[in-house]
């Protein structure tokens, strides 16, 4: 036991000539990204927003600094999001500060800006902070109206770290009202989003609340021992999780809970043999609450100790224990008449079964007067809360009033506005009745001069139509008239040819014995006749083929088909075969396919098109 009581004098003496070197190395970290040159005006915003909030742990006043330097520079930028994160931690900062009221207004501040953003996890923040704030002041429906709140913008959002905290604090305020239902439910909310943020301090947290529910549950049935296994379960785990992580965690507060949580499941249903397990917890909970300032488990752990001494007789010991405590405790603060009567009252107890009165007296009216101090603190804080609670409430009174009377006077403005309105419209509307009633005036003279000129002008269309039916008649006549004469030359023409052709023929057949260029002659008449004759037989199919045919041809070829290619479309759209077309032309077959291959190149065709199919369409 006295190397036990050694090893407790080396941590304390450790903890007061040394700072916290793994919340030391977090600063350093911080601190060095805050000398990069590269680094945007919104990065360090947040990284020193960040820093402050490492160094409130151990040095206030520094965070405070910093915290006010990093509101100078989000002022230069334009969203407002950074104002509201750095007010959102000088909530917290001036509270640990002991400034109620310039916490009050970082809060009222902090939600102001977040209002301006569209970050909705600032939102959020800013709410939750507030609900904290409201929380510390013993408002806690208030808080869990506003942490209602906060959850409406962080939900949806990757802001689980933030989720987490309010269901942590949500938990704990149903702990103190002693509704286990809804304090496991948030319980698990905020293992569950703790574990998604991969925030290894809202872990932790997350693993106290557990196991406070395991632990107030188990008190509500002592029979059910799993109960009490499962919050020493949730308490090892956190406190493992400080002995693996503890040099990426900020909040070492919480490893003082949760330490001095588990020594103390030990201390009330566990046997005296299990002291050295309670005993090594309440080292771990000793060494947290000397380097976070921990004033309240500081406090409860060297009364425990000194209990643990007491049982086993070792009054010397519990004395020693208790006065190390009340001495260091004396040296950080001297403002904190709770834990100071914690302490009397232990030395009171102690020196009593020590068997010396006197003591036992002193440190008696020591505890009387920290009680009395203790009961004016009280009264004064729920002074200052019920005043705090009036103001709060005057202030939404008023607000109210002011919402009231604004509501009020905007009817009042709708209504002069609307009435105002109304009269406008009702002039409006008999100026332009005069309006109409005008224009119909004067429409309905307009119409009936109208009436005349129409009269008038469809006297004259009908003539002018009488006079265009006219002359389009004349035109097809003359055109018809036209057609006829060049029928009549081209038949004059043919039977002249004829009767040459019939003369030359009389005097190759009276010189039948010629040579044989004669034959080839007679051959030739022979071929013309027989096209005479077919034209002549065609005559009445090609009357029946229009001018337009030739024109949409000329068309699109670009006018570039002869006389010979538009004749033999002519022949394609009566229908002829190629070797027909060939017998009326007088040549060879294969020159009609030399003829279509021209004729299709001219008209802009492609090989898959059929030239028959394209000339049978147009019309």
């Amino acid at each position: 036991m006295k190397q036990k009581i050694g090893l407790v004098c080396f941590i304390i003496i450790i903890c007061i000539a040394s700072v916290d070197t793994r919340a030391q190395f977090i600063v350093d970290s911080l601190s060095n990204r805050l000398t990069q040159k590269n680094l945007s005006p919104e990065e360090r915003v947040t990284t020193m927003a960040l820093l402050a909030r490492a160094k409130s742990i151990t040095d206030i006043k520094s965070a405070l600094r910093i915290a006010e330097k990093a509101l100078s520079l989000s002022r230069q930028l334009p969203d407002a999001r950074y104002q509201a994160l750095v007010y959102t931690h000088l909530v917290f900062f001036h509270f640990i500060n002991k400034e109620l009221p310039l916490a009050q207004k970082a809060s009222d501040s902090a939600v102001w800006y977040a209002d301006k953003t569209a970050d909705r996890s600032i939102k959020g923040f800013a709410w939750l902070r507030k609900g904290w704030l409201q929380d510390v002041q013993v408002l806690d429906h208030e808080a869990m109206a506003t942490y209602l709140q906060a959850l409406k913008y962080l939900e949806g959002t990757d802001a689980y770290n933030y989720q987490s905290l309010v269901y942590y604090n949500m938990a704990g305020n149903y702990a103190e009202w002693d509704d286990l239902v809804n304090e496991k439910k948030y319980a698990q909310l905020c293992l569950q989003t703790a574990r998604q943020s991969g925030d290894l301090d809202m872990l932790a947290s997350a693993y106290q609340a557990l196991a406070t529910w395991y632990h107030y549950s188990y008190n509500k049935q002592p029979e059910n021992r799993a109960l009490l296994d499962s919050a020493l379960f949730y308490n090892k785990t956190g406190v493992q999780l400080f002995a693996e992580h503890g040099d990426r965690m900020i909040i070492h507060t919480t490893l003082a809970v949760i330490a001095f949580n588990t020594a103390n499941l030990y201390a009330q249903y566990f046997p005296a043999k299990y002291k050295d397990t309670a005993w090594h917890y309440l080292e771990i909970a000793l060494d947290a609450s000397l380097k976070t300032r921990q004033l309240t488990v500081l406090s409860a752990c060297y009364v425990m100790m000194s209990n643990y001494e007491i049982a086993a007789g070792n009054y010397k010991k519990a004395e020693k224990l208790l006065l190390t405590g009340l001495s260091l405790f004396q040296s950080y603060s001297n403002d904190t008449p709770r834990n100071m009567a914690q302490f009397m009252e232990a030395l009171s107890s102690l020196y009593e079964k020590m068997g010396n009165p006197t003591a036992a007296l002193k440190y008696y009216k020591e505890f009387y007067a920290q009680h009395q101090l203790l009961y004016d603190a009280d009264k004064l804080a729920i002074t200052n809360r019920l005043e705090a609670q009036y103001q709060s409430e005057k202030k939404e009174a008023a607000l109210k009033t002011l919402s009231h009377t604004a509501a009020l006077n905007k009817k009042l403005n709708y209504l002069y506005i609307s009435l105002a309105i109304a009269a406008i419209i009702a002039l409006l509307f008999i100026v332009r009745f005069f309006q109409l009633r005008l224009k119909a005036t004067l429409h309905q003279q307009k119409l009936l001069e109208n009436e005349n000129a129409a009269a008038s002008l469809h006297a004259r269309l009908k003539e002018e139509e009488a006079m265009r039916l006219k002359a389009e008649q004349l035109l097809l006549q003359e055109r018809q008239e036209w057609l006829q004469k060049e029928l009549l030359a081209g038949s004059l023409q043919v039977e002249q040819k004829d009767e040459l052709l019939q003369t030359l023929q009389k005097k190759i057949d009276e010189h039948k014995n010629g040579d044989h260029v004669l034959k080839q002659i007679n051959q030739i008449i022979d071929q013309h006749k027989r096209i005479d004759d077919s034209q002549a037989a065609n005559k009445a199919e090609f009357d029946n083929i229009r001018p337009e045919f030739f024109e949409k041809l000329k068309e699109k070829s670009g006018n570039s088909l002869s006389r010979l290619d538009l004749k033999h479309c002519s022949y394609i759209s009566l229908g002829l075969t190629n070797k027909e077309i060939a017998q009326r032309l007088g040549v060879a077959p294969r020159s009609i396919l030399m003829a279509r291959y021209r004729i299709k190149l001219k008209l802009g065709l492609g090989k898959e098109d059929d030239l028959d199919e394209y000339i049978g369409t147009v019309k």
